[in-house]
């Protein structure tokens, strides 16, 4: 009588462990990154570029955000990459231009009616021929320096005015 109870008890143990856990590709927990903004708009005019968007309140897990460390916009000089589709972070690395890294002080100080609402402006070169196209990526980094996915490309034709200072830096308002 114990040799069945015993062989049952093994052929239970052997069922259950088929169906233990969880079954499927590993799924990794969700990150303490930033979202990525929202809203990205550019619009050109009279030799420069503004972009608005509005900064992300919470991180990729749904916890809110604490202050954010910087904000990276990044300028494809010379147009999207070939292939179209969305872009990785490496292609953009690649491929774009680190325009301005924004640190935290003057995020603060630009703080707009709307809550995260940031505008940034991009002066263009005087003088140079440059594309009839330009694009732009936004970024951010929270304090730990947890970048967010890359908001963007978005992209405008470019308006060339007479007269822009090429030594003119690009600013935040």
């Amino acid at each position: 009588m114990r040799r069945p109870v015993a062989t049952f008890l093994l052929g239970l143990s052997l069922v259950a462990a088929q169906a233990c856990g969880r079954k499927g590709p590993l799924v990794l927990p969700q990150g303490r990154a930033p979202l990525p903004v929202e809203g990205l708009t550019a619009a050109a005019g009279d030799g420069q570029v503004v972009l608005r968007w509005t900064n992300p309140s919470k991180e990729i897990s749904g916890h809110p955000l604490g202050p954010i460390g910087a904000i990276e916009v990044w300028v494809f000089d010379r147009g999207l990459p070939e292939g179209g589709g969305p872009l990785s972070a490496d292609t953009i690395e690649k491929t774009a231009r680190l325009a301005r890294k924004i640190p935290a002080r003057e995020i603060a100080a630009s703080a707009g009616v709307l809550p995260g609402a940031m505008t940034f402006t991009y002066a263009l070169p005087a003088g140079l021929a440059g594309p009839a196209k330009m694009a732009f990526a936004v970024r951010v980094l929270d304090r730990r320096g947890r970048a967010s996915e890359f908001a963007g490309p978005v992209t405008v034709g470019i308006l060339k005015a007479p007269g822009v200072d090429p030594a003119a830096a690009a600013g935040v308002s």
